[in-house]
């Protein structure tokens, strides 16, 4: 099988920070957190992934295919939920969601008006004027209208109440589950959140990859523990 997602020796360099090698490969189906403190590298990773940051060294293959060749249109199989929405503050929620319908020919405008009444997203409230939470919610719609095979989350319930947090967490279940080789790899500070979403875990401190494992491998090896408290335990571990 080709991955979907796969890493060669991928590498950012910036003056004050360094995201190591990483070579790492994806498969179809899998449901992947990326997990660190602030500063480790998940945004960048993601940003590269997105099609966003074309200086790294290395190489990212989509579906086996040289992601650097395929630019700008593969971004088009490609959906991400950056940290802040981007849009046009004046613009309602309907509008921005048809603007953006012109630059994916596989846009579903039924699912999209789906997915914004599942989220309680206002349709014709202006973006500048949205509460963060449902700014979230409405950059989830606009991510995942398209179905991309492809789901890149960055931080996607950070600083949401725990219902918003459950409603978001249950419709991207029911996103990727509804096509079993779909990809989603979200970044997160909640831990709980993992052990709903994913089936494997990446761990990353001062840009360095430090854990690759799935979920079930990391419960039998932790007798049963919660997810959460091994992953806690890890990071306070590699902090010390």
């Amino acid at each position: 099988m080709i991955p979907r997602i796969a890493l060669s020796q991928f590498a950012v360099r910036y003056p004050s920070f360094t995201l190591s090698p990483l070579s790492l490969e994806i498969q179809p189906g899998e449901r992947v957190a990326l997990v660190g403190p602030n500063g480790s590298g998940k945004s960048t990773t993601l940003r590269a992934l997105a099609g966003r940051l074309p200086d790294y060294d290395g190489f990212i293959l989509f579906d086996g295919r040289d992601l650097r060749t395929l630019l700008p249109l593969v971004r088009r199989e490609i959906g991400l939920l950056p940290e802040t929405l981007t849009g046009y503050g004046w613009m309602t929620v309907r509008e921005h969601l048809a603007f953006l319908r012109e630059f994916y020919p596989s846009w579903d405008g039924a699912y999209a008006g789906h997915l914004a009444d599942r989220l309680g997203v206002p349709l014709d409230k202006p973006l500048g004027r949205l509460s963060k939470g449902t700014r979230v919610k409405a950059s989830f719609v606009a991510a995942e209208a398209y179905r991309p095979p492809l789901l890149l989350l960055d931080e996607p319930t950070s600083g949401l109440d725990p219902a918003m947090r459950g409603e978001l967490l249950g419709a991207i279940l029911s996103a990727v589950d509804s096509e079993s080789d779909r990809v989603v790899l979200f970044s997160t500070h909640l831990l709980e959140d993992v052990e709903f979403v994913a089936n494997r875990v990446l761990l990353l401190t001062n840009g360095t990859l430090q854990l690759d494992a799935t979920v079930s491998d990391l419960c039998a090896a932790h007798r049963g523990a919660s997810l959460a408290r091994i992953l806690y335990a890890a990071l306070s571990r590699l902090a010390s």
